[in-house]
């Protein structure tokens, strides 16, 4: 099973109280953002201080990832370079549309790696999926690379893409697309992160797009908020009664194989491997949660 990337909380990379604020959360996963929430002129500046931001053992209990800025931008290159030799645990790659693409980040990250004096792979990537080119191509940019850790739905960017207004990610073409991503990242055996829910004050929002991220199979979601960390992780965390039904239907399971059966009844449902292995998953994701 993959790392636990419950919740990644967005932190923008130009101001020392959003730092701080990100430091007391309770993510998984720290995306420092150096793309839409710094402005051009302050770009260098902010790369700047990212690095002293990575190197602060303040930090040590999260997966600090950055937000690049995108291929076809200046700021590319410099990005990758410093953030990798800063010690960044990953790359958040924004609006990668194809295969190609992420395969020419990997390449470079390598050659970081190399310069940095990093172990090779060390330094994951996280592509986030933000147009309609990049629906088309999920799969092939999901498995492009071991580099790839998970990807990211990012239904702003792409409803804009659509020409629509943005919409909500519950209904419509954006659903369609959000499962679409789901399956890819399933397919590929990557973890699949949700796209963020922009209206912060509304908490039971965010926890029924959550909850409907969770049944679409995605483990994780994107948060523009410390507020939001909270309800997201208990989304995506067992609860008592989810550990004690996953125990008790693998202990039945289990006993059942020792007697030389298939499949057997819990609790009034025939069982068989293939469900077992799914309260196993269930298990495993709450010793997970238990140590972060």
């Amino acid at each position: 099973m993959s790392r636990l990337r419950r919740s990644l909380l967005f932190v923008p990379a130009s101001s020392e109280k959003f730092f701080a604020k990100a430091k007391d959360s309770q993510a998984d996963t720290l995306i420092f953002d150096l793309e839409d929430a710094v402005a051009p002129e302050r770009k260098p500046a902010a790369r700047e201080t990212m690095k002293e931001v990575l190197r602060d053992t303040g930090f040590a209990r999260f997966e600090r990832t950055v937000r690049i800025n995108a291929l076809d931008t200046p700021y590319f290159l410099d990005d990758v370079l410093a953030m990798v030799e800063a010690g960044a645990d990953g790359l958040v790659v924004p609006k990668t549309n194809s295969a190609d693409s992420i395969l020419f980040v990997d390449r470079l990250v390598s050659l970081a790696e190399q310069r940095a004096g990093r172990a090779a792979g060390s330094v994951v990537l996280l592509p986030l999926i933000e147009q309609p080119e990049a629906i088309g191509h999920a799969f092939a940019i999901a498995r492009a690379t071991p580099r790839i850790a998970g990807i990211a739905f990012g239904h702003g960017d792409f409803s804009l893409s659509m020409g629509i207004k943005a919409a909500s990610s519950t209904e419509g073409v954006v659903f369609h697309a959000r499962c679409q991503v789901v399956m890819a990242a399933r397919a590929a055996g990557i973890t699949p992160i949700d796209n963020v829910f922009l209206d912060i004050p509304n908490v039971e929002g965010l926890v029924g797009e959550t909850r409907q991220g969770k049944e679409l199979g995605y483990e994780g979601k994107a948060c523009i908020h410390p507020s939001q960390v909270e309800p997201v992780n208990r989304v995506y965390t067992p609860t008592p009664e989810e550990i004690t039904y996953a125990r008790e239907l693998v202990a039945a399971f289990e006993q059942a194989v020792a007697e030389g059966k298939g499949a057997v009844a819990f609790r009034g449902r025939m069982i068989d491997g293939p469900i077992a292995d799914i309260e196993r998953i269930v298990l495993e994701r709450a010793r997970k949660a238990m140590k972060n």
